[in-house]
């Protein structure tokens, strides 16, 4: 049986399209920033200081931390198709499925229903899913950019947790 690489995943998920060029715009981080200063004056103006406080470490520190992985593991991003200049010279881990899932998984912990998680989930793939089509990123960039983010805002939740937000 014939071992599938990333670099197949990518050839068969390519998609240059407007649909994916405009997803992973969307997913960028002054887009995602927009809605993080949203959420958190929507969360400062109900005075729900315990939320607005771990919405603030979780998204900000994985949106700081991520370039600086960027650096330390140094991965070349994949060289199937031109890519524009704009985008960073590393791949590992995937910035825009880490910022998405920060985001996407606080908001999820902070409102705690069920198709604010369903939505998220939706946002998350597509928003890998576009780096993927687009061979912005391997798929391990985009699954450790997912896992680091989840994991970094699930523990700061335990540590800011408590009493009413």
């Amino acid at each position: 049986m014939a071992s599938v690489s990333e670099q197949d995943v990518l050839i068969w998920l390519h998609d240059d399209s407007t649909v994916a060029r405009s997803v992973s715009d969307l997913t960028g981080l002054a887009p995602l920033a927009a809605v993080g200063i949203v959420v958190l004056t929507v969360l400062l103006s109900l005075r729900r200081w315990r939320d607005a406080l771990f919405f603030t470490a979780a998204v900000g520190v994985v949106w700081a931390v991520n370039p600086l992985l960027k650096q330390l593991f140094g991965r070349s991003r994949p060289e199937l198709w031109p890519l524009p200049p704009e985008v960073s010279e590393y791949s590992f881990p995937s910035g825009h499925a880490a910022n998405t899932a920060a985001l996407v998984g606080a908001l999820v912990l902070i409102a705690g229903r069920l198709p604010v998680l369903l939505l998220g989930a939706v946002l998350v793939l597509i928003a890998g899913w576009a780096q993927l089509a687009l061979g912005r990123h391997y798929p391990t960039d985009v699954l450790a950019g997912w896992l680091w983010a989840l994991t970094f805002v699930a523990v700061v939740r335990n540590v800011t947790k408590g009493g009413p937000g």
